[in-house]
């Protein structure tokens, strides 16, 4: 997923995204970022308006993402 690369490119903290996507605890969407939670789709659709992205351009592998997976 590249919420992250996406939350850091717009220069958004974990807490002011969280915030921003209607008060979801910023713990969970840390370990989102990290991949240790799968958020629903409601949740993805809640970062993606947060974000201004579609959901999709969330989702979407980075190359190097793609290179790790067997």
């Amino acid at each position: 997923m590249k919420i992250r690369e996406i939350r850091q490119r717009k220069k958004l903290t974990l807490k002011a995204l969280a915030k921003k996507a209607g008060g979801m605890s910023y713990t969970f969407l840390s370990n989102v970022e990290t991949g240790k939670a799968d958020p629903s789709l409601s949740t993805l659709k809640r970062l993606a308006a947060a974000l201004g992205v579609s959901v999709s351009e969330l989702v979407k592998d980075s190359p190097a993402e793609t290179k790790r997976r067997p």
